[in-house]
């Protein structure tokens, strides 16, 4: 059985917190929900708490402390597929 693959590119992003540090994201956008988590899981190498899960969003928070999501998106252009991203130090 073949797992799903990465639909697109990773993305890397810097957002500012409340106390003035930066926080990374990284992301990508996957084929499946399940992919999207299991890609997570394997960059990540950590455990996944969820919080919310629904058929169009899971998120929670990773073993290591930092948040994570995986959300369904739809476009005309790119069709549907899941946005997976999580936080890192």
């Amino acid at each position: 059985m073949k797992t799903a693959t990465l639909l697109c590119t990773i993305f890397i992003a810097l957002n500012t917190t409340g106390c003035g540090k930066q926080a990374e994201v990284r992301g990508a956008e996957f084929l499946t929900l399940s992919g999207c988590l299991e890609g997570i899981k394997k960059d990540t190498g950590s455990s996944l708490k969820v919080y919310t899960d629904t058929q169009e969003r899971v998120s929670g928070v990773l073993s290591n402390g930092k948040t994570f999501s995986c959300e369904m998106k739809s476009t005309g252009t790119k069709g549907t597929y899941f946005e997976g991203w999580y936080m890192v130090e």
